[in-house]
């Protein structure tokens, strides 16, 4: 069966706060924080898929990151955590 956005976006959610649980610095709490603020914002797209909301979101993602004016090496450290949560929300 095909997953919902919103059902991913719920997996997703719960991948990174097990991940923010297990965070040893602040830098990472701000991370999951900021990933966890911005998918509750996008939970409620219509659509269906996991891929699909990915590649939305990591859309979405990036453009919000330049937007707001996120320093270079915050934004690598973001999209790298977005990268390892997708890879474990299976």
């Amino acid at each position: 069966m095909t997953m919902t956005f919103s059902e991913r976006a719920d997996q997703l959610c719960d991948t990174l706060r097990e991940i923010e649980h297990q965070a040893e610095e602040g830098d990472e709490l701000f991370y999951c924080a900021y990933l966890l603020g911005l998918l509750g914002l996008h939970s409620s797209a219509e659509g269906e898929g996991k891929e699909a909301f990915d590649v939305a979101f990591t859309g979405t993602l990036t453009e919000t990151l330049e937007a707001e004016g996120v320093v270079e090496s915050d934004q690598t450290n973001i999209l790298t955590l977005w990268q390892t949560v997708c890879k474990r929300a299976v």
